[in-house]
């Protein structure tokens, strides 16, 4: 008897510990516990250069990478209105679904005083053009000017031949060539003018310059540059996009 309410004894002690170890294992999950973090997709366009809050010179040079429909991102500069000073293009070295990098320079003259602006990288919809991906980097844009500035026409303009072609420059000896080129990047047309004063003054200079388009509209560039007393290549080049008309 005494041994009876012993074992008695013990079994009711062990009972919770037991009942707890059994419910235990019937709540456990089954198969791997191990919980992964979901890894956050990378933004389809990123900007290295700028940074924010950068302090910038015309040309302002944009720099980064794109994972986006055929490479293309579109680059505009805005003043603190929101109104686009000059927008352009570039092409990533690869499109989606790859990723590739992108480099371009914004071409517009420079404000009176240093301002604040905002560089904006984005792609378009093939299917509406609408903007995608939108990546803005706030930014002061400042006034100092480059040796050759074309003040006309302004970038994004629609123009017809002769084009009348303005601007300053503070180059060797004041002279200053002007090139048109079509959307393929071929040469239309080439001059040459000399600024009112060269260097180390800044001159002016304007003239009418002609071209010819063999079809429609299509967009283009008016560059002005000089050229290296040494080597005769180009420096201090000045793009400007504009769309060519008949």
């Amino acid at each position: 008897m005494r041994r009876l309410r012993l074992v008695a004894g013990i079994v009711a002690a062990l009972l919770p510990a037991l009942l707890l170890l059994a419910c235990g294992k019937a709540e456990a999950p089954e198969g791997d516990l191990t919980v992964t973090p979901s890894t956050a997709q990378a933004a389809a366009i990123t900007v290295d250069e700028p940074q924010p809050d950068a302090k910038v010179n015309v040309p302002v040079t944009v720099k980064g990478t794109a994972s986006v429909f055929e490479g293309t991102v579109q680059v505009a500069v805005k003043d603190a209105g929101g109104k686009t000073l000059c927008q352009t293009f570039a092409t990533a070295s690869e499109g989606a679904p790859g990723r590739g990098s992108f480099q371009a320079r914004v071409f517009f003259p420079p404000p009176t005083i240093a301002s604040d602006g905002t560089v904006e990288v984005f792609s378009e919809s093939p299917k509406d053009g609408s903007v995608e991906d939108l990546v803005s980097v706030p930014v002061t844009v400042s006034n100092e000017q480059p040796a050759v500035v074309v003040t006309a026409p302004l970038c994004g303009a629609q123009v017809t031949s002769p084009v009348l072609v303005e601007g300053t420059a503070s180059v060797f000896e004041a002279a200053v060539v002007i090139v048109v080129r079509d959307s393929l990047g071929n040469e239309l047309t080439r001059v040459s003018t000399l600024a009112s004063v060269g260097a180390p003054d800044r001159g002016t200079f304007s003239l009418r310059v002609p071209f010819f388009l063999a079809g429609g509209s299509e967009s283009g560039t008016i560059e002005a540059f000089s050229t290296s007393a040494a080597d005769g290549s180009v420096q201090n080049l000045f793009s400007v996009p504009v769309v060519f008309t008949p």
